[in-house]
């Protein structure tokens, strides 16, 4: 499966390609969503046909028909017809995106397909769906390849799983890197929020004397520090929902299985950090709260 120069009509593009057997479509669950999918009969001495996939099918052929519309890779001299259209697949990686130099993908028999060198490839994946377990499967796999064959190489036996894990490891790391300047981003505030409520709270002993001198309950004097604290996290909060909203387009290309103005995603962000303000003005409220006021009214 490759990137094969193609040509439409007088158009002459680059597309990723896949040389692939009937079942392909089946095991992959690949949807198929109009005309048909290959069958044994789409043999090397057979018309050349080809299937494109849903997203290439309206960007060449727009509010028409693909069925029946030819197609021919470069070096090939024969025409292929379109017998089919496929669902769009994340064959590059979850996010869905596409090399820039491709402008689509379509698929053709395995026993038809040619390489650079005009010839069948070589080389092939062989895709199965099983309920046995990874090892025991593999070790089977061996067995069952050379007793076909015992000159054919058996290079890589994985599941599916690995192979998305493999190419979501970049994404991971970026991921990681961002938690962990989330995780010290959110300490440094925790600790910056103590340090100003205690500093301000501390600053303001006389006050709290005279409050509590005039009648003020300890629930009122720890309502006010923790309110303190609480208006330091929404101002934070609500500017940092300013600048997330601004950077949301930057952020799309990095998310998968999530928007990048997900709801339930601010709304959790915007919990913890009112929960971490809420800790970090515990301690400082609690000592406001405990003051003497005859110690506090003598501090000036």
């Amino acid at each position: 499966m490759e990137g094969h120069p193609f040509v439409t009509g007088q158009l002459a593009t680059l597309l990723w390609s896949g040389a692939v057997t009937p079942d392909y479509f089946q095991v992959m669950r690949t949807p198929l969503l109009a005309g048909r999918v290959f069958t044994e009969a789409d043999g090397e001495m057979s018309a050349k046909v080809a299937l494109v996939s849903a997203s290439t099918a309206r960007q060449f052929w727009p509010g028409e028909n693909p069925i029946g519309k030819y197609i021919r890779v470069v070096w090939e001299q024969e025409r292929r017809i379109v017998v089919g259209v496929v669902g769009d697949v994340r064959q590059f990686d979850l996010a869905g995106k596409t090399p820039s130099y491709l402008n689509g993908a379509f698929y053709m028999p395995y026993p038809q397909s040619t390489a650079l060198d005009r010839r069948m490839p070589a080389a092939m994946t062989l895709i199965l769906r099983a309920a046995a377990n990874a090892p025991q499967l593999a070790g089977d796999l061996r067995r069952l390849v050379a007793s076909v064959n015992p000159n054919a190489p058996v290079s890589e036996i994985r599941t599916m799983d690995a192979a998305v894990a493999a190419s979501t490891s970049s994404s991971r790391s970026l991921m990681w890197l961002f938690i962990s300047f989330g995780a010290a981003a959110l300490i440094l505030a925790a600790i910056g929020a103590y340090g100003v409520v205690s500093y301000s709270t501390a600053q303001r002993t006389y006050e709290m004397g005279v409050r509590v001198a005039l009648g003020a309950t300890r629930r009122n004097i720890f309502g006010l520090v923790l309110g303190q604290s609480l208006r330091l996290v929404l101002t934070g909060l609500a500017l940092g929902v300013v600048a997330a909203l601004a950077q949301t387009r930057m952020m799309a290309g990095f998310l998968y299985g999530v928007t990048a103005t997900d709801p339930l995603t601010f709304l959790a962000v915007s919990l913890l950090l009112i929960i971490t303000g809420l800790l970090a003005g515990y301690l400082p409220a609690r000592r406001a709260a405990g003051v003497d006021p005859m110690v506090a009214l003598r501090s000036e």
